[in-house]
């Protein structure tokens, strides 16, 4: 499956960045690169709009990654 990017809304984009984000935060845990208190200060500097979004994202993703 593929995607032109170039045709997607500024939404979607936006939201695509997000799962870019918080996947290659859950991939720095596991490859011991980062650390949660970290992750999670990184998310808490982000606007308010965003936080809930990253946090459920990176936990979705870190579940996937270490199991």
């Amino acid at each position: 499956m593929s995607y032109n990017l170039c045709n997607l809304s500024r939404a979607d984009k936006y939201q695509i960045q997000l799962e870019y984000e918080a996947s290659f935060w859950a991939y720095q845990i596991k490859r011991g690169k980062n650390t949660r208190e970290a992750v999670y200060d990184a998310i808490n500097s982000r606007p308010l709009s965003e936080r809930d979004t990253l946090k459920a994202k990176f936990e979705q993703y870190l579940g996937l990654m270490l199991v």
